[in-house]
């Protein structure tokens, strides 16, 4: 009985050690078993710090540095004129696909579609397109067929091909849409600068005109079928 006695004391005790008298307020910090890293030696922003000599947490980068991705453009995007090494800039047609508040269609002043673009496009649209929407963009591709991602856009649908349709996408508003995403896609703005934005856009252009092609009325007025292939080069290297 002696020892039943003695531990319902310690245990008394050691619950009034755990914790506390109810009521009673501690000035010490708390004992934490799992932080979870709630509190770490940082600065926040807008704030001072006096681990620095003059006292301001905000640093300047580092004289030179440019964010990965990036070059120093040689011209204001005010001018209007194609940056080919920029990314998402505004400013301009070119690094926006937007003419004021509307949205263009054709290609940028100076971006000439010719045969090495569209190889270049077609190398894009191969790498980041066609997983998706179909190495022909019919929206077939090979994700089409796995988890919960139908629709995907067939670019051969009126919305995409003709202009004359009242949802037509024109080449300024795909161009937005590469950039910052759409529904379930994803924006591909920081990965694909816009220059091969637009080559992604002209070959989109160069199928689409493939396919109204390939289908021609025959002389007997039945429809005959013909493949007609997007003439580019093999590689742009």
């Amino acid at each position: 009985m002696r020892y039943l006695f003695l531990a319902m004391i310690l245990g008394a005790c050691l619950v009034v050690g755990m914790f506390g008298f109810r009521g009673h307020k501690f000035s010490d910090t708390p004992v934490e078993l799992f932080p979870d890293m709630d509190r770490q030696e940082r600065i926040n922003a807008q704030s001072r710090s006096s681990f620095f000599a003059d006292g301001v947490g905000a640093r300047v980068p580092v004289a030179g540095v440019l964010p990965m991705g990036f070059s120093i453009p040689s011209r204001p995007v005010e001018d209007g004129e194609a940056l080919l090494d920029g990314f998402s800039l505004p400013g301009s047609y070119f690094n926006s696909g937007r003419i004021g508040e509307h949205y263009g269609d054709g290609m940028p002043k100076g971006i000439p579609v010719d045969q090495a673009m569209l190889a270049r496009g077609r190398e894009r649209f191969g790498i980041y397109c066609a997983i998706c929407h179909g190495a022909s963009g019919n929206g077939e591709g090979t994700l089409a067929n796995f988890g919960n991602m139908r629709p995907i856009a067939n670019l051969h649908m009126p919305q995409f091909s003709d202009s004359s349709n009242p949802q037509y996408r024109p080449d300024g508003e795909i161009f937005e849409i590469i950039t910052i995403g759409r529904a379930r896609m994803g924006p591909y703005g920081s990965v694909i600068p816009a220059a091969d934005r637009w080559a992604i856009i002209a070959y989109v252009r160069a199928l689409q005109d493939a396919a109204k092609k390939a289908t021609v009325p025959a002389k007997d007025n039945a429809t005959a079928t013909a493949k007609v292939p997007v003439e580019v080069p093999a590689t742009t290297e």
